[in-house]
């Protein structure tokens, strides 16, 4: 898999027939893990298209190799060759980019004449018509950011989310997403509190992407708090990480549900949040995203007392 046609290889460094220097770097991490600490290092590794060989896509784990005392003997690493499972996944981006593109388009020209008929431009419209096409528009709305919410997914997906990176002041980027949903919060009575934290925060990201994190998380807990709740959103610097944090007074997750709702169209649902519209995309693309940016996102809830979002980006990618 990685090209090397030794057959007598005992005994020899191993920079001697591997070249790649990720590779070497996650062994060496590996044999150099301090003794309370035993973790997988995983990543992948293309190797480019050689004679006779297409291009090939490895899955690499490697764990440090210990005795019964805990020193550290070696690593053991292993090779996964899924450049087919890649594929696969490529060529199901690409589909549900097409269809979500192909639809958008008619379905934004259906919403334009709707709209024109709903202005009474068409001519006069009796109180039942006009709660009739008002519904039409909704659902086709609905459809609409369903469909950018899937190109969205695809294209980071495809990778063009780690392109234009700019250094980014991670307070004023949230103050500016409180801002924007300040009058949405109001109008349920929902108390929307910036906290002043981090002010000196920064990291390096994709201004767009990162502000789409916060206001998807925004968004998601004013839709998911009662009438007269509370949200607070904060920045800080930890353990040399930017946190973001969102925490609501809402309906809060069930535990069971915990686990889901990064996944796909996956959405909760029971007497509270029924009513709620949305196309369970939304923490899909928040997950895609900060895993883009090599960062990890978390929650903590508790059923009827609310939910708290925290995404952690590494240090390494904001101090470059």
């Amino acid at each position: 898999m990685i090209g090397c046609r030794k057959t007598s290889v005992i005994g020899h460094d191993i920079s001697e027939f591997i070249q790649e220097p990720g590779l070497l770097d996650m062994i060496e991490k590996a044999i150099h893990q301090p003794e309370d600490t035993f973790a997988e290092i995983t990543d992948e590794l293309i190797m480019p298209a050689a004679k006779g060989r297409e291009e090939m896509i490895i899955g690499i784990r490697c764990i440090p190799f210990r005795d019964r005392l805990s020193r550290n003997l070696g690593s053991v690493t292993v090779f996964h060759d899924i450049t087919a499972l890649k594929k696969i996944d490529q060529m199901k981006s690409d589909f549900v980019s097409m269809v979500a593109h192909e639809i958008k388009s008619p379905l934004n020209s259906v919403l334009m004449q709707l709209n024109v008929v709903l202005d009474g431009l068409a001519g006069e419209l009796t109180e039942k018509q006009t709660e009739i096409l008002n519904r039409i528009s909704d659902r086709i709305t609905s459809l609409t950011v369903l469909s950018t919410e899937l190109l969205d997914l695809s294209k980071i997906e495809s990778g063009l989310i780690n392109q234009d990176r700019e250094d980014l002041n991670v307070y004023e980027l949230i103050r500016d997403q409180v801002i924007s949903y300040r009058e949405t919060a109001d109008a349920k009575s929902i108390r929307l509190v910036l906290k002043e934290t981090g002010k000196g925060a920064r990291m390096m990201g994709n201004r767009v992407n990162i502000e789409e994190v916060v206001s998807n998380l925004i968004s998601n807990a004013v839709r998911y708090s009662p009438n007269g709740g509370k949200i607070e959103v904060w920045a800080h610097e930890k353990d040399n990480c930017v946190v973001i944090q969102v925490s609501d007074t809402g309906f809060g997750i069930p535990a069971a549900d915990q686990e889901h709702i990064f996944d796909r169209f996956f959405r909760v649902k029971n007497e509270k949040t029924r009513y709620i519209t949305g196309t369970g995309l939304g923490l899909a693309i928040v997950k895609s995203i900060v895993e883009a940016h090599h960062g990890a996102i978390e929650v903590e809830s508790t059923e009827g007392k609310g939910s708290c979002f925290k995404v952690v980006f590494p240090k390494s990618e904001y101090q470059i």
